[in-house]
């Protein structure tokens, strides 16, 4: 892996060329000309992405190791095969305040990952892996003219163990056929929230709302509804009645002539 000057960073932006086994790390990304930088297979670690203007860049299996995107930009940008976790460390990058709108993470490790403060409006991530990730303070919905945008932020069969999206805004995002066991909900409202086919074993749902969410199919064992907040509408499978009402003190028998 050859290491980039800035100069050759630039000329090859210039040119609209990719940059290809790479390492980047001593890069200044405050002032890069414009142009939407295009890396495959290029190496981040302990670089300061503070602040860069990245909107609409592209990241093919590149690897980032205490990287720090805090205030980036990086609306529209894609990230695919990527890995921001540093296991030797046992330490994910950080993400917060950085904007993310649009942005697509596709079979990304983004365990232990930080997002507070960062703009996930119509973000989607999909066959990722981000357990511990940290989602608390995120913001997932958008206002534009004084009212606020449904989130539309999708998490598309994605490893969410033990993450936290405590008090988050989650109204209408989507979790398909994702793994929040023992993840920290408390306090999300995540009315219209789409979780089906979830593994919900053992999430902390203590003082959510889920009014007209949709659990159908979702593993919901562990799960104590006495202490949602609200869940008027509440959609779930016949199957799971048993383990949906049990903190009620309610018995499910099948039905008998």
């Amino acid at each position: 892996m050859v290491v980039i000057s800035q100069g050759q960073l630039e000329e090859l932006i210039l040119a609209g060329k990719s940059v290809e086994d790479a390492d980047l790390s001593a890069i200044d990304w405050t002032d890069l000309p414009n142009g939407a930088l295009n890396a495959r297979h290029c190496r981040f670690e302990g670089a300061s992405l503070a602040d860069a203007e990245l909107a609409g860049a592209k990241f093919d299996g590149c690897t980032f190791e205490r990287v720090r995107f805090a205030g980036a930009n990086l609306t529209d940008a894609s990230f695919s095969g990527c890995s921001f976790f540093d296991a030797e460390a046992g330490e994910g990058c950080d993400f917060s305040r950085a904007d993310l709108e649009g942005a697509t993470f596709e079979n990304c490790n983004l365990a232990m990952a930080r997002f507070g403060l960062a703009g996930l409006f119509d973000t989607t991530f999909k066959s990722c892996k981000a357990a511990g990730a940290d989602f608390e303070d995120a913001r997932f919905a958008k206002t534009a003219g004084g009212r606020v945008a449904v989130s539309r932020v999708r998490f598309i069969a994605t490893l969410l163990d033990m993450a936290s999206f405590r008090q988050a805004k989650l109204d209408d995002c989507l979790f398909a056929e994702s793994s929040l066991r023992q993840a920290d909900l408390r306090q999300i409202s995540a009315s219209s929230a789409d979780f089906r086919d979830c593994d919900l074993s053992e999430a902390n749902f203590n003082g959510a709302i889920l009014d007209d969410a949709d659990l159908r199919g979702a593993m919901v064992m562990g799960i104590d509804i006495t202490g949602l907040a609200s869940f008027e509408g509440i959609k779930v499978s016949a199957e799971q009645l048993t383990d949906i009402v049990r903190p009620l003190g309610i018995r499910v028998f099948p039905r008998t002539r």
